[in-house]
Parts: structure tokens; C-alpha cells; sequence
């Protein structure tokens, strides 16, 4: 598995305690292309583009949890939120700054699936009554 693009080493969620203090978590996160695309050159591209942009502009993702309290359906009350950072590639400095890049759209992908052709909608159309005195 390849390092994660996001992540960050400091975080807590309410209720995980060990002797009374909170407990230090860790989170990461990766971007995937789907199951049917996997392995598809134009997904990886696309992938890294989107991590460069993250490191680039120092994005971040925000990140809230809630747990199910109780029997209300809407009852979920927050037990943590924190920012996921994006991680610099193994190959970057630690100190160097983002490279500025311009941005070109990822490769078209190679269809191996049939796309579908639109289907035509049909419009309603209201049903011609000429009874004045039938409501139906």
C-alpha cells in the first residue's frame, strides 16, 4: 500500500480514555480510484493531480465525527473533529515548499465499458377534459 496522501498525528476523539487522560490517535487517508477503474493510468494521474493541488495551496480536509447516542434517530452527538493535512511524497525535502505547477487535465481514460445513450424523458402532459362538470 502507498504512503497516504492526508493525514495528521494529533488527534482525540471524546470517550477514548486510558487512566483518566485522553488518548493520542493518529488518522490517514488515501485517495482512491474505483474498484473498476483500478490500475487505470488516467485514475493515477488524476489522483496525483489532486495531491499536488492539496500540497500546493496547503488544503486540507476537515473531518467530524459523531456517535449514535441513545434511541433518536437524530441523536448523534460530536465526539471529535480535526483537519487531515496533505502529506509531501517521499521524494520532496522536508523544508522545500510545493513546486509551482500549471495544471493540465488528467489523460482521457480508455473506456473498456459501453457508455448507456440517453434516454429520452418523457414531459407530462395534462389529460384534454372537455366536461366542465367532471373533476377527475
Amino acid at each position: 500500500m502507498s504512503r497516504p496522501q492526508l493525514g495528521n498525528n494529533r488527534l482525540q476523539l471524546q470517550g477514548f480514555m486510558q487512566n483518566g487522560q485522553a488518548i493520542d490517535m493518529t488518522a490517514s487517508a488515501w485517495i482512491n480510484e474505483p474498484k473498476e477503474r483500478k490500475g487505470d493510468p488516467a485514475a493515477r494521474a488524476a489522483i496525483e493531480q489532486i495531491h499536488d493541488i492539496l500540497l500546493e495551496h496547503q488544503l486540507t480536509i476537515s473531518i467530524s465525527v459523531a456517535a449514535k447516542q441513545g434511541d433518536e434517530p437524530r441523536n448523534f452527538p460530536k465526539i471529535g473533529s480535526w483537519n487531515l493535512f496533505p502529506n509531501r511524497r517521499p521524494d520532496q525535502a522536508q523544508s522545500a515548499p510545493a513546486p509551482q505547477q500549471q495544471y493540465q487535465p488528467a489523460p482521457a481514460p480508455q473506456q473498456q465499458w459501453q457508455q448507456e445513450p440517453p434516454q429520452q424523458q418523457q414531459q407530462w402532459q395534462p389529460q384534454q377534459n372537455s366536461d366542465p362538470n367532471n373533476w377527475r
